[in-house]
C-alpha cells in the first residue's frame, strides 16, 4: 500500500490520513494505525497492521518491529502492548499525534494501552 506523507510540524509526520479520510466520515468506522515516536501511519481497517511497511515503521509479531499497532473507532484508540514502550512514552506519542491540525478529528478520543486509559 502506498501512501503520501505529510510533515504536520516538527514532532510528529502522518502518513496515510488521506487513505482513511472516506472512512473517518461514515459512522462507526474501523481504521489502523502504526505509530512510533515521530511518525503516525493511518491505513484502512482491511489491512492488518504487519502487512503495512514504511522506512523505519514496522509492527511485526513477537515485538520484533518498532512499531505500536492501534486500532480506531469513533471515540477510542485501542494500541496493543509493545514490550519497547512504557505507558509515559506512549503517552508522549499520542500527545504529539492528537496535536496535530489533521487529527482534530480524533482529539477527544480515548487512549487505552494495554487495557488501561491512558492520559494525553
Amino acid at each position: 500500500m502506498s501512501v503520501h506523507w505529510t510533515p504536520i510540524n516538527h514532532d510528529m509526520t502522518i502518513a496515510g490520513i488521506e487513505s482513511i479520510q472516506h472512512c473517518i466520515e461514515q459512522p462507526g468506522y474501523f481504521v489502523k494505525c502504526l505509530l512510533i515516536d515521530t511518525v503516525a501511519v493511518f491505513f484502512p481497517g482491511s489491512i492488518q497492521h504487519r502487512d503495512v511497511k514504511r522506512e523505519g515503521v514496522s509492527y511485526e509479531d513477537d515485538y520484533r518491529g518498532n512499531a505500536l499497532a492501534a486500532t480506531i473507532v469513533p471515540g477510542r484508540i485501542d494500541i496493543r502492548f509493545h514490550q519497547n514502550y512504557h505507558d509515559q512514552r506512549v503517552s508522549s506519542i499520542c500527545r504529539n499525534l492528537l496535536s496535530c491540525p489533521d487529527m482534530a478529528w480524533a482529539r477527544s478520543f480515548s487512549v487505552i494501552y494495554q487495557g488501561r486509559l491512558l492520559t494525553t
